[in-house]
């Protein structure tokens, strides 16, 4: 998953923590064993007074 996370981003520049997330998942589900896929992202330093915001995207088949 390291290797399609770094595809993704080298790609070009994605928007959007969920966008990065959803095509993460996506990519985690090409492959047949996966049948479900929790990607969580955090970006810490994004907004001032959170902590770390970010997202959390479940997909399945």
């Amino acid at each position: 998953m390291a290797n399609a996370a770094r595809a993704i981003a080298e790609a070009g520049h994605v928007g959007l923590v969920e966008t990065f997330a959803e095509r993460l998942a996506r990519a985690c589900l090409e492959d047949g064993r996966v049948r479900r896929a929790t990607v969580r992202i955090e970006k810490p330093g994004a907004l001032a007074a959170v902590i770390a915001p970010g997202c959390e995207i479940v997909l399945g088949r």
